[in-house]
């Protein structure tokens, strides 16, 4: 099961290399999402954080777990409901497997808007134009709202809008 480990931000690599190190059973990785950037008139590629302080673990034994986390130095904890450790259930679950396949990089989508529409036509928010909150067409993102752990999660992906049609 999918848990979401909390670190301080900046250590997030670092710390889930150490947790893939010290099980081998343990499925790990830092969400990274794909976004253009403007450097010296030209549009360049460049990775970031999906969510600052944050990766997440598969793991069947979250109490071994969570006793391998307080052996590594630095913060870190594995996110509660209720103060029980919360497994990524559901839609969640399947979408943080989704990303996990694609080496847990979200890819820049393209799309289209016609009229007040926005239609992804290619890229990971393909058939998700629910989650889309606001687009910024200049710096070519996406900003993005969804629910997990019963709050509602804000982030920013790259799209780019192709074509406009009235």
């Amino acid at each position: 099961m999918w848990y979401v480990v909390w670190t301080s931000t900046g250590s997030e690599e670092k710390l889930a290399k150490k947790v893939k190190d010290m099980s081998c059973q343990n499925r790990c990785f830092v969400p990274r999402r794909i976004v253009q950037i403007r450097r010296k008139g030209d549009w360049v590629y460049e990775e970031k954080d999906m969510f600052p302080g944050y990766f997440f673990v598969d793991t069947d034994d979250v109490e071994d777990l969570s006793l391998e986390l307080r052996k590594i130095e630095g913060f870190s904890t594995i996110l509660t409901v209720d103060k029980k450790y919360s497994p990524l259930i559901g839609k969640d679950a399947d979408q943080v497997e989704e990303l996990y396949q694609n080496d847990g990089i979200f890819d820049v989508s393209k799309g289209i808007i016609e009229g007040d529409q926005i239609i992804v036509t290619s890229g990971p928010l393909m058939g998700q134009e629910g989650l889309i909150r606001k687009i910024d067409r200049h710096k070519r993102v996406a900003y993005l709202e969804f629910d997990m752990f019963d709050q509602v999660i804000k982030g920013c992906v790259g799209l780019e809008i192709v074509e406009k049609h009235p």
